[in-house]
This record gives structure tokens, C-alpha cells and sequence, in this order.
């Protein structure tokens, strides 16, 4: 599928920027980029869809979100390299963003997981 190869390219043009970027998959079937705006916003941007900031595109779609995760790997910047050593937290490298993609609310997700949340807490 071109999304696979769309959405990476893009990652790495971000990165090459000097933005923070992160790899977001939708486990049922698609995937696409984020970009860190202003050290604390991450904007949807879909390269196969020609989508920027619309979150909600996949469930116009009549999908039903139930795991998306987004994978980050921090590659310290210009701009992010003094933010980053101020941190006192570990920066999680693997996200669930399911929430953020769709107007579900989080026990409407859970329930549709048919999964205990600890397990997926505990696996990310």
C-alpha cells in the first residue's frame, strides 16, 4: 500500500527539518504521520489523504477506531535539545492515540478492545 510508503517519507522529511515527527498506525488498516508543533501539539498529517489537522477523516470513514497507536522515536533538535535535557520524565516512545482519531469516548474504545486496559497499558 502507497499509505506505508507516503506516510514514512514524510516522517523523514519532517525529521530532516529539524521537527519532531512520529509514525501513527492504525491497526485495522492505515497509517500516517504527526508532527510536534510549538514542543507540545501533535497535528495529523496524511499524506495519501492530503489531510492536515483533520483527526476525525477515518471515522467519516464509518470506521470504528480500536487501536492506534503512534511510535516516536526522540531525535533531539536545535529547537527540542534543551527542552528535552529539562524533561524529568522518561518521553514514552510507543503512544495510544486511539482517542485523539475518534468522537468515541475512552469506555465506548475500552469496550470494543474487549481487552483488560491494564494489559494494554502494561504492553505499550
Amino acid at each position: 500500500g502507497r499509505c506505508g510508503e507516503y506516510s514514512m517519507l514524510i516522517l523523514r522529511f519532517f525529521r530532516a527539518l529539524g521537527h519532531e515527527a512520529r509514525w501513527v498506525v492504525d491497526w485495522s488498516d492505515h497509517v500516517w504521520a504527526e508532527i510536534c508543533l510549538d514542543g507540545n501539539r501533535w497535528v495529523h498529517i496524511d499524506p495519501c489523504e492530503a489531510a492536515i489537522d483533520n483527526p476525525l477523516l477515518y471515522q467519516s470513514w464509518g470506521k470504528t477506531q480500536t487501536y492506534i497507536m503512534a511510535f516516536h522515536a526522540f531525535h533531539p533538535t536545535k529547537r527540542s535539545r534543551q527542552r528535552h535535557q529539562e524533561e524529568t520524565l522518561q518521553q514514552q516512545c510507543i503512544e495510544d492515540v486511539t482517542e485523539a482519531y475518534t468522537s468515541d469516548n475512552s469506555t465506548v474504545i475500552k469496550e470494543r478492545r474487549d481487552e483488560d486496559d491494564g494489559l494494554v497499558q502494561s504492553s505499550l
